[in-house]
Order: structure tokens, then C-alpha cells, then sequence
């Protein structure tokens, strides 16, 4: 791998940082382009991880289940609870969904299956099946908690997506976060499925610096940054935004944490 890819890699990966700390009244366009800063890491990551075929492979099947779960969820509230998507906030609707939020799902996915697979000691390796099992249930539990500490704020806050009744915490329904987890482990084993087949694994095994790995795991760690400095830079809901911090810090951070250990562990 050349020494310019992971120098550009850590450009994005900053900028991602540094989209957490954009001010309350940024101009949409300026948050757009932010919120894009890590997708377009987390392609380039997953392309130098495992081939530029099987991203875009990853790529569909995260948006194709999330988006389908998506649908039927607004459409019957089986899924995730009773709530719709508003005109405007995350751009135009296809069947009630915004297509553009499965950008930030494949951000965020690719950076819960990494770290996921990383706990598992699957970065370098396909690994057998109850191993591949551990990294799924990893990976959906770490998208879970991230959703844990930002549906909140952008849901009852925001108003990016609407709870009909509200919910038993800070208004969004339990039921969303068991359908979070369980939409992330259909599409967590199909991805280790594609994964584990031979032309990825030889991809996988390939010599790579360990910082690569690193980086994969920093991914994860823009989403609670972005959580726990908000707030820091102030807000007229400081005490759900002091709330959610406290859940990024100690639920989200401890999974981080851990990632960073098992690739820094592994250098030695």
C-alpha cells in the first residue's frame, strides 16, 4: 500500500473529526459535504481492505436491507416503530425514505463491521464460524449503541425523522433499537458471508501496514466525537445533549477503546 493512500486516509479521517465540531447554524450545503467526508473514507478503506468489487458488493447489500427495512418500516411500524421521514431534511423521498441516509448507514456500518471484526481477530483472517458469528453480533451491537447515542438528538431534536407517539427514551420507542439490531445482523452476515469467500480472504491476508487497521477502527470513533463535544458547543437542549454525551462516553467509547487495543495489540 502506498504511503500517499494512508496519507490520504488520514486527511479524510481528520476532516471527519473536525466535521464533529461544525457550529449550530452551519449552512446545510457546509453539513452536507461534511457528512460525506467519512463515507467517502470508509469506501476507499474498505476498497484497500478487500477489493474495490466486493465494497461496492458491501456497499449494495447494506443500502438494499437498510433501505428495505426502511420502507416497510414506514410503511407498517413493524420494524423499527411507528415514525416517518418529513419533506426536506434529508433531501427527496423514494416510498417515504430518504435514498441519501444510506450514505451515513454504509459510513456507519462499514465502521461497526471493521471494529466488529476486529474484536473478533478477523481483520487478517476469514476465521471460522463461530467466530464470523462473534464479529456479526459485534458489528450490529456497536451500530446499535452508536444509534443508542445519535437517534435521539436527530429524531426529537432535529426532526429528521418523526416518532408518531414518541418513546420511553428521550422519545424514540425500545422497539427501534431491536430493529436496529436486527436489521444489522441480517446485512453484518451476508457482508462476513461475501467476506469469507476466496478471492476477499486473499485480499484480507494480503501484508499491509498495521496502521491501516488503526484507521478502520478511528472510523468508529468520529461518530461519538461528534456526540460528546456537542455539548460543548452549545445548545438549546443542553440537557439532552449532556445526556447523550454521557451515553457516547460510556457505552460507545469502552467499544472503541477495546478496537484500538485488539489492532494495537496485535503490532506487538
Amino acid at each position: 500500500m502506498r504511503r500517499g493512500e494512508l496519507v490520504g486516509l488520514w486527511v479524510l479521517l481528520g476532516l471527519s473529526f473536525a466535521a464533529a465540531l461544525l457550529p449550530p447554524g452551519t449552512p446545510g450545503l457546509v453539513s452536507l459535504i461534511a457528512g460525506w467526508v467519512p463515507v467517502a473514507f470508509a469506501f476507499w478503506h474498505f476498497s484497500r481492505w478487500v477489493g474495490v468489487v466486493w465494497a461496492l458488493t458491501a456497499f449494495v447489500v447494506i443500502s438494499a436491507v437498510s433501505f428495505t427495512a426502511e420502507a416497510v418500516g414506514v410503511a407498517t411500524g413493524i420494524v423499527f416503530g411507528d415514525y416517518y421521514y418529513p419533506d426536506g431534511p434529508l433531501g427527496p423521498l423514494v416510498l417515504g425514505v430518504p435514498p441519501l441516509i444510506l450514505l451515513q448507514y454504509f459510513a456507519m456500518g462499514y465502521a461497526s463491521l471493521f471494529l466488529g471484526r476486529a474484536l473478533a481477530g478477523l481483520l487478517r483472517s476469514p476465521g471460522g464460524f463461530w467466530r464470523t458469528a462473534a464479529a456479526t453480533i459485534l458489528a450490529a451491537f456497536a451500530l446499535t449503541v452508536l444509534d443508542l447515542a445519535t437517534d435521539p438528538w436527530q429524531s426529537t431534536h432535529l426532526g429528521d425523522w418523526i416518532w408518531r407517539d414518541g418513546g420511553e427514551y428521550f422519545g424514540v420507542p425500545i422497539h427501534n433499537f431491536l430493529g436496529w439490531f436486527a436489521e444489522s445482523l441480517v446485512f453484518f452476515a451476508i457482508v462476513n458471508a461475501i467476506l469469507a469467500m476466496r478471492r476477499p480472504v486473499a485480499r484480507i491476508a494480503r501484508t499491509r501496514p498495521p496502521v491501516f487497521d488503526l484507521q478502520g477502527i478511528l472510523l468508529y470513533g468520529t461518530f461519538p466525537f461528534a456526540v460528546l463535544v456537542r455539548p460543548l458547543l452549545g445548545s438549546d437542549d443542553q440537557s439532552l445533549a449532556i445526556a447523550l454525551a454521557g451515553v457516547a462516553a460510556f457505552a460507545v467509547l469502552p467499544l472503541l477503546l477495546a478496537g484500538v487495543v485488539a489492532v494495537v495489540g496485535r503490532r506487538r
